[in-house]
């Protein structure tokens, strides 16, 4: 069994200030968060930034500071958020890659955020994502690709097609396939049957977003069970299922995503840090016996190259 890689997701999109005081949005404030987490464990941080206002941004400057904040208090794998915000232009959603990330998410369709108030659409055109897929491979980044429903597998089926995974492939550029349903790994496994992915292949399974399958210990053996007996994953579990899911992904032999992106509270009624949550996951790993693995471990267990 592998160490644990344990990714913190400290931002996001959505929480504010008013929703939770230890919600960091100032590069100052992820670099720091950035910093307890790695001295609790935390392997990987995917990153999103927040204007003066609080409002997601895709601004240059607001991401450069904060990567480098983070990498000059940190040896972090750094994932970059590509995701759209109403009014962006495809190269605004591709100013963070000029950071140099190591990784860097891709969403493959549209997707109705119906459990959001008020709803929100999260737009991506086939010319928005070939777009993205090309400023990556451009340079080297290794992509997450988010799929929120079947439709978005079939937007991934026409990046195979444009020739922009094949490049990936060409050039030692490993995917990370997000799976929301069980759909999602079957398509995965389609790829690595095409040759279009090497094995070992790494997937995400996200459990619990409305819309995609529901986190329960049986969807999640479910999940797990039809992936390549090669494959590497990480499970994500949204708000209260965080910790179980957290707990079955040590148990199954899986690495785990935590952070007030995803679940706000520690337990019920009790706000949550960033660092307790990363804390929380090695304490349940060491209990479980399970070693945790550092970023430059993470790099090996994932196929990355050194830290850039």
């Amino acid at each position: 069994m592998d160490k644990l890689i344990i990714t913190v997701a400290p931002t996001g999109s959505v929480p504010r200030k008013k929703d939770t005081p230890h919600v960091p949005v100032t590069p100052d404030e992820i670099a720091e968060t950035a910093y307890r987490c790695e001295q609790e464990g935390a392997a990987i941080i995917h990153v999103h930034c927040r204007d003066e206002n609080e409002r997601p941004t895709s601004r240059f400057e607001i991401f450069r500071e904060t990567v480098d904040k983070i990498r000059k208090r940190t040896k972090l794998v750094v994932m970059t958020s590509t995701s759209g915000i109403a009014g962006q232009t495809d190269d605004d959603r591709a100013t963070p890659l000029k950071t140099n990330p190591e990784m860097a998410s891709l969403t493959t369709g549209t997707l109705n955020f119906a459990g959001r108030k008020p709803a929100v659409v999260y737009v991506n055109t086939p010319e928005t994502v070939q777009f993205l897929a090309k400023a990556m491979l451009d340079q080297n980044i290794k992509p997450e690709l988010e799929a929120f429903d079947v439709g978005f597998v079939q937007q991934g089926k026409r990046l195979i097609d444009s020739g922009l995974v094949k490049a990936m492939l060409d050039q030692n550029i490993k995917p990370e396939l997000e799976a929301f349903d069980v759909g999602f790994v079957q398509q995965g496994k389609r790829l690595i049957d095409s040759g279009l992915v090497k094995e070992p292949v790494h997937f995400q399974l996200v459990m619990g977003v409305d819309g995609g399958v529901p986190a329960t210990p049986e969807n999640l053996l479910h999940m797990r069970n039809q992936l390549p007996p090669s494959a590497t994953y990480v499970v994500a579990g949204m708000a209260r299922m965080q910790l179980p899911m957290t707990t079955m992904a040590i148990v199954l032999g899986g690495h785990v995503r935590v952070g007030l992106e995803d679940n706000l509270y520690l337990k019920k009624g009790v706000l949550a840090r960033n660092e307790e949550l990363v804390a929380r996951a090695r304490h349940l790993a060491e209990d479980l016996q399970r070693d945790v693995a550092s970023p430059d471990e993470a790099r090996t267990i994932m196929g990355l190259n050194p830290r850039r």
